[in-house]
């Protein structure tokens, strides 16, 4: 995105080349329809509001150039037609709410960025399993990477986000009853 400063400076020397061009090209010719480019520019650099301003300051400058410059060609009645003041209006507002576009795109693409950006940061923090893991079948303890035995519970609590809360299982727990029966009743 361009800086504003340098938006405004590209503004202001279009508008001061617009009107220099004005005095040294050939006053017989409408290059005052130039200025519906120039107004079409500073909209989408600055906005509608400083194109509409610029539309409106290039009607009396240009009324005086072509005054001063034109001899015996007068233009002043177009210069202040309603179709030419439309098309100036119209490039102000078309090409303001272009820039207002891509100053809101240019906001949500920053947005994004720094979502995105948080995301990756939140990501590599997350911590994940993968691959082959040796798991004894009878204990359920895993060998870790030192090559250590500890129970699944630690190992997952150490290597993953996981808290535990101890339970038993309604078919371990009709196990426990039967034994707990069994030895109850010897």
């Amino acid at each position: 995105m361009m800086n504003k400063y340098v938006r405004v400076l590209i503004a202001i020397t279009a508008v001061i080349a617009y009107l220099g061009a004005l005095m040294y090209l050939p006053p017989n010719q409408p290059f005052f329809l130039l200025g519906i480019g120039v107004v079409g520019l500073v909209a989408s650099l600055i906005g509608t509001v400083p194109g509409i301003v610029v539309a409106l300051l290039l009607i009396p400058s240009t009324s005086y150039i072509y005054a001063q410059f034109a001899g015996g060609v007068s233009y002043a009645s177009l210069l202040v037609s309603p179709v030419y003041l439309g098309m100036k209006f119209l490039a102000a507002f078309a090409l303001g709410k272009m820039h207002s576009g891509k100053l809101s795109v240019a906001i949500k693409d920053e947005a994004l960025k720094e979502a995105n950006s948080r995301l990756q940061g939140a990501l590599s923090q997350v911590k994940e399993l993968g691959g082959i893991h040796n798991l004894c079948g009878e204990c359920k303890q895993i060998l870790d990477d030192e090559g250590s035995w500890q129970s699944i519970d630690q190992y997952l609590k150490d290597h993953t986000k996981m808290e535990f809360s101890h339970c038993i299982c309604p078919t371990c727990a009709e196990k426990f009853k039967a034994e707990a029966s069994t030895i109850s009743a010897s």
